[in-house]
């Protein structure tokens, strides 16, 4: 289906539009938005150049959709009836009401008309007025239990710390935040601390002026200048130096930073999350995190639990990721048997929701035939999946963990685990190593010296 080629057709589609209290977007068979009211321009704070023609997951923004997208990259998989999933037919009633509407000539599906209504204020206060629907459209029994409160802190100014193993979405779900507040139309800023160099972390987050340093020939706003208005995740917030964090915690107190080079201060205005992979009181314990700051951070404490803790949510993803597949390539993804299914949820994941992604990602590239079942199971997927390989990374294997630190001495001895055997894997090779665990150089090494572990003489022999 291609936009309307008659510009009076355009304009009575965006005058009847523009009668309602609706916003409007049309997305192609294709998964592509093709026509956009003036109220959805403005409900997505975009352009209409830039959001025609682009993926509607991308140029929704998890805004305003249906769709359960939040631990995911775009809708679920399409059926044989319509090129629509269930998920994206969904009409929900939170913020934002949507109804969905088929676009159909002779018998054939051409697009999908999204009809988003802000809901209506009732009269009675804020505090009864959270739905007791899903505010989130969340999966699983832990999101659904976790929406309500979700609801509440969304639109406040109140500190967050998302804390979950790598994978399991929590820069996602911090997004999902933002976008739940009075801040979405303002800037969402991530600081990847495990990406950029400790010496380098102050100028990141706070920035500097031209000429404060050797090399410093133009200005560097930083990370919570750039996030003013809006909101700053600050991730891996393990790797933040002892004193880059008195830092934040003063700018945290006072709502004022100075960049390097300034001689005077800057008040601005940040909602600031954070997340991490470690225990908090693990990091405190060791020293690698002031409990000043701790405190001020976690206004509310946020676990996401692993993949392997909530297995419900398995066939969801994987049709989510497989129609996610057959979106960008254009052609329907292939389908995956019930045993090979069975055998997708009895895996523990490690890497979580990002490894279950690259799986699907890899099986749908490889699949020989419309149908994967365990017979074609290319043999790079069928290693990953297989009993033995699962068993050796199985919580279930591990001493019970009911003494005070067991759970984070298990995490740890599994962690240090897999980090070995990707090690010689790839030869002690770390750049090639730390791709295959998705995560960067510097945080592989971080953990290779946390473990005490040196490839040159345990994975080079």
């Amino acid at each position: 289906m291609s936009p309307p080629a008659n510009n009076l057709y355009k304009l009575l589609a965006n005058t009847l539009a523009d009668s309602t209290d609706s916003a409007f977007l049309l997305i192609g068979s294709d998964y592509r938005v093709e026509w956009l009211s003036e109220g959805a321009l403005n409900l997505l704070n975009t352009k209409e150049t830039e959001a025609l023609g682009r993926p509607c997951a991308n140029a929704l923004k998890d805004k305003a959709c249906s769709a359960s997208c939040l631990l995911s990259e775009t809708f679920a998989q399409s059926s044989q009836e319509t090129p629509f999933g269930p998920v994206c037919m969904e009409e929900e009633s939170g913020e934002f009401r949507i109804t969905n509407t088929l676009i159909r000539d002779e018998g054939k599906t051409l697009g999908l008309l999204k009809q988003i209504t802000p809901a209506k204020e009732s009269s009675a206060s804020a505090t009864e007025a959270v739905p007791a629907h899903n505010p989130l459209g969340l999966r699983g029994s832990w999101l659904r239990t976790l929406a309500p409160t979700l609801a509440r802190i969304a639109p406040t100014t109140i500190p967050i710390l998302i804390v979950g193993e790598t994978g399991t979405g929590k820069e996602v779900l911090a997004r999902r935040i933002h976008e739940m507040s009075p801040r979405r139309s303002h800037p969402f800023v991530v600081l990847d601390l495990s990406v950029v160099p400790e010496t380098l972390i102050d100028d990141a987050l706070f920035g500097h002026t031209r000429g404060a340093f050797t090399g410093a020939v133009s200005d560097n706003p930083g990370k919570l200048l750039q996030a003013d208005r809006g909101t700053l995740l600050l991730d891996e917030l393990e790797n933040i130096p002892l004193l880059v964090q008195a830092k934040l915690l003063r700018f945290l107190e006072t709502g004022l930073i100075e960049r390097i080079g300034q001689t005077r201060q800057t008040p601005i205005d940040v909602r600031v999350l954070a997340a991490t992979n470690v225990s908090p009181t693990e990091l405190m314990k060791t020293g690698r995190l002031r409990e000043d700051l701790y405190y001020r951070l976690r206004g509310m404490t946020i676990e996401l639990p692993p993949l392997r803790e909530r297995r419900e949510e398995i066939p969801l993803l994987i049709e989510t990721f497989r129609g996610s597949w057959s979106a960008r390539h254009k052609k329907v993804a292939p389908s995956l048997s019930p045993e090979v299914t069975e055998m997708m949820c009895r895996y523990s994941y490690p890497g979580n929701i990002r490894e279950l992604r690259h799986i699907i990602e890899l099986l749908m590239s490889l699949a020989p035939d419309p149908v994967v079942t365990e017979e074609s199971l290319p043999d790079a997927i069928r290693s990953i999946l297989s009993p033995k390989n699962d068993s050796d990374f199985s919580f279930e294997s591990l001493p019970p963990a009911s003494e005070s630190g067991r759970v984070e001495e298990a995490v740890r001895a599994v962690e240090r685990e897999i980090i070995v055997r990707a090690l010689e894997t790839h030869r002690g090779r770390v750049a090639e190593t730390a791709r295959s665990l998705d995560m960067s150089r510097i945080t592989l090494w971080r953990k290779m010296k946390k473990y005490g572990m040196d490839r040159h003489t345990a994975f080079l022999a």
